[in-house]
């Protein structure tokens, strides 16, 4: 096939996993939650996910159920390797299955896992076939401009939200200095009451103009990445991210109720 086409499935693919994601995170939390670590609607795990079982298994194994397994052992091995890839490289956790039963360090679990598997056989089996026959229906100079159209939107994307999540790090570092330096003189006799602490930060001389502004930079790009992953704990500015967390979630209830009052 075509290597046209396998692009034009990645991307389908990976719009196709952002639209379950969003559509499962946005019954939960009653409003539309932009779901994915980029921007825009795709979610490339499960378009690298897709073309795997594709490539491994949809002209080799013909058993349903041996279909099911192999495809549950891929998928959770491919998101195993991307939560560690993404733990290592932005240094936190950005899900977490640890409520889950069977789950192994909170990366994944043996319920994503079934749901992975019986994605694999709905898609090998009677999914692809159609998209198979809808792609090699479109002539080969529309692929083209397709591809190049969404792969300079992609790189800007990836470009874009990978510089926003590492100086994100950065003001989280200077956020965390000043709450390490807030906790140093203040906590030393109240361990236990960490929490309570922390809510009197910004009542300190620790809470600078430096500080207030370092929350405020990239709102919009932080609440969406808190939204779409309310799961994330930072390996080593949890206090810092917990605090803006906090200050997202505080305006976003305070926004639900003014709506609740205007109707």
């Amino acid at each position: 096939m075509h290597v046209l086409d396998w692009l034009l499935w990645f991307f389908l693919y990976s719009f196709v996993g952002w639209a379950w994601e969003t559509a499962l995170f946005t019954v939960q939390e009653r409003r539309f939650i932009n779901r994915g670590f980029l921007n825009g609607p795709f979610c490339p795990i499960y378009g690298f996910g897709a073309l795997l079982l594709l490539l491994l298994l949809e002209n080799n194994v013909s058993n349903i159920f041996a279909l099911f397994f192999i495809a549950v052992f891929l998928t959770t091995s491919l998101e195993y390797l991307t939560a560690v890839l993404l733990e290592n490289l932005f240094h936190a956790k950005w899900w977490d299955y640890s409520m889950f039963p069977l789950n192994y360090k909170g990366r994944i679990s043996v319920i994503s896992s079934a749901v992975f598997g019986i994605f694999a056989v709905l898609q090998i089996r009677f999914i692809h076939p159609f998209v198979r026959s809808l792609t090699g229906r479109i002539p080969e100079n529309l692929k083209s401009i397709i591809l190049l159209l969404v792969i300079i939107y992609l790189f800007i994307d990836f470009t874009l939200t990978i510089r926003h999540v590492f100086i994100m790090n950065g003001r989280l570092s200077e956020i965390q200095g000043a709450l390490n330096d807030f906790f140093g003189k203040y906590y030393r006799r109240a361990g236990e009451l960490r929490d309570s602490i922390r809510v009197s930060f910004e009542e300190s001389e620790f809470y600078s103009e430096r500080i207030k502004t370092l929350f405020s930079l990239g709102r919009l790009q932080n609440r969406r990445i808190i939204r779409a992953f309310p799961k994330l704990r930072s390996f080593q500015y949890d206090d810092a991210l917990k605090k803006m967390k906090a200050r997202v979630l505080r305006k976003k209830n305070a926004g639900d109720n003014q709506n609740e009052q205007d109707k």
